[in-house]
């Protein structure tokens, strides 16, 4: 009786290491999936802001080549509507971040 005791104890031992071993991978495979839709996201974002800043810069040459002052470079409407576009793309991207911080703190 006692040996098959032991080989009962040590069968459902084994299958409780199965199925937590399963969950866990299960689990990192979740946190994986939602790394890789942060990072595109990310990417996204990062693509927005990279055209964004071009577009400044071309609104800036061309008020620039037309003579335009600083001052009315500066507060033109276009390249203002701008920078809140790169402001609010840049809180996004802040976000993205820390969240998937939490996602890669969770996993450890």
């Amino acid at each position: 009786m006692g040996m098959l005791q032991r080989l009962s104890h040590d069968l459902r031992a084994g299958w409780v290491t199965l199925r937590h071993g399963t969950a866990k991978a299960a689990t990192r495979a979740l946190e994986e999936g939602e790394l890789l839709r942060y990072r595109l996201e990310l990417r996204k974002v990062d693509q927005q802001l990279d055209d964004l800043h071009v577009d400044i810069g071309e609104r800036t040459i061309a008020l620039h080549d037309r003579g335009e002052s600083v001052d009315r470079i500066l507060s033109d409407s276009e390249i203002t509507h701008l920078m809140q576009q790169v402001r609010t793309l840049q809180d996004e991207r802040t976000k993205l971040l820390l969240e998937m911080n939490d996602i890669t703190v969770e996993g450890q």
